[in-house]
């Protein structure tokens, strides 16, 4: 992975601005303790430790596809979560628990990625409101994938929960950035009950 220093996280800085206004201050915070990291494709950003001594981050996604992923029993992956431009993951279950994820965080395609200290982050949204403000839109944008995703794993036929993939408007972005082994992995069915749905549509 290699570090930009000189670089200012100008992606994060246009989703901030969306949601609340900013000032040089916030610049400057972002200065201080952002940083870009560039991942090539298939590295791994995070992976959980036993030992929990690794420094906890947040990382804002301006470019490229990562995913967070497990393996199950058998050596399948399985998606968790995908994340483009703009999304976000943490490497503990939230900014106020030091009980790091279960999952890997890697890089689907060639990405860039900023990286946040999760302890500076929760000192700064405990003492400045639009530091509070960016962090809810972070966590209400993850909480809407997984509440979209949930509403499929609920369909049983893996047939039909691969066509209501397709016709799902709030997947539409996610569908054609990825491929069918990484439809798949993400909806836990198999690559022939996609190839098949396809032909029939």
């Amino acid at each position: 992975m290699n570090q930009r220093l000189d670089l200012l996280p100008s992606a994060l800085l246009n989703y901030w601005t969306r949601y609340c206004p900013v000032d040089p201050s916030h610049r400057e915070w972002l200065h201080t303790y952002a940083r870009v990291i560039e991942i090539k494709r298939g590295a791994r950003l995070f992976e959980p430790d036993d030992d929990s001594r690794h420094r906890d981050y947040v990382y804002f996604v301006c470019d490229g596809l990562l995913a967070t992923m497990w393996w199950d029993l058998d050596g399948h992956r399985r998606i968790d979560r995908l994340l483009l431009p703009d999304d976000n993951v943490l490497t503990t279950r939230n900014l106020y628990t030091d009980k790091p994820v279960d999952y890997f965080v890697a890089a689907l395609r060639r990405s860039t990625v900023i990286r946040i200290p999760a302890d500076a982050l929760r000192t700064y949204k405990e003492s400045c409101r639009e530091a509070d403000t960016l962090v809810d839109v972070m966590e209400q944008k993850k909480l809407k994938q997984y509440r979209a995703k949930n509403r499929l794993m609920l369909i049983k036929d893996e047939r039909e929960r691969y066509v209501e993939f397709v016709r799902d408007e709030y997947m539409k972005p996610l569908r054609l950035v990825t491929s069918q082994q990484e439809h798949a992995d993400y909806l836990n069915i198999s690559r022939v009950t996609i190839t098949r749905v396809n032909r029939d549509i």
